[in-house]
Formats: structure tokens, sequence, C-alpha cells
């Protein structure tokens, strides 16, 4: 659970590797009004999904579209030099294991593709 992450309720949190929202939605029911969700994917896929789910929640939401090797950067470009707290949920997501085009499955026929954003180059 995403429990012992909120430290206070109004405060700044970053899911690092946002996916499908599952851990940011939990931490943005925890928040106020003032609080932050900040999510950060570098898949457009999962990002559109995750803006939708995030959509109920009565803090603010902010998604950023790039890696998380690029945090430091892409927070600062937002004007956030301090937060509450990260989460870093790493690997693959099961919506990139469970649509063929992706690439990622072994399961589904499909292209042998396997990036995490598809803009990016071969």
């Amino acid at each position: 659970t995403v429990d012992s992450v909120v430290t206070n309720p109004k405060g700044i949190y970053v899911d690092c590797t946002l996916g499908g929202a599952g851990h940011a939605h939990a931490v943005g029911e925890m928040l106020d009004p003032e609080g932050m969700i900040i999510g950060l994917d570098q898949d457009e896929d999962a990002l559109s999904v995750a803006r939708q789910r995030l959509s109920d929640l009565k803090c603010q939401v902010l998604t950023i579209p790039t890696n998380f090797s690029n945090l430091k950067e892409a927070l600062q470009n937002e004007g956030i030099y301090e937060v509450d707290g990260f989460i870093f949920d790493l690997g693959v997501s099961s919506y990139q294991l469970d649509t063929p085009e992706r690439g990622f499955s072994y399961m589904n026929d499909g292209p042998l593709d396997m990036r995490m954003d598809k803009e990016a180059p071969l």
C-alpha cells in the first residue's frame, strides 16, 4: 500500500513510473486540494490512460512525458525544488505486456519493438 508514503496531505508527491496511475491515484486520494501528485512516464499511451484515471482527484495533478532519469530537470522546469515523497514501480506494465503492438509480449504475435517511448529512435 502507499499509506506510508503520504506524510503531508498538502504535500507534493512524485510517481516516477506513472504507468496506469494506480499508485498515483491512491496517493492522490489522500491529498488535500493544495496537495499535488506529479506523474512521469515516457509512454504516451500510459500518460493518456493516467490522465483519465487521475481526473477525479481533488488535488492538483501534473503529468510529464519523460523518463525518470530526467527527474531533476523535469521538476525544476516546473519550478519544483522540494517534494514530500517519491514512488518508483520499476519494470514493464501489464498494459505493455498485454498489448501485442507494443512488442513486449512473447505470448502474442507482434513486432519486436520493446521501446517504452514509441517515439524513441530504434
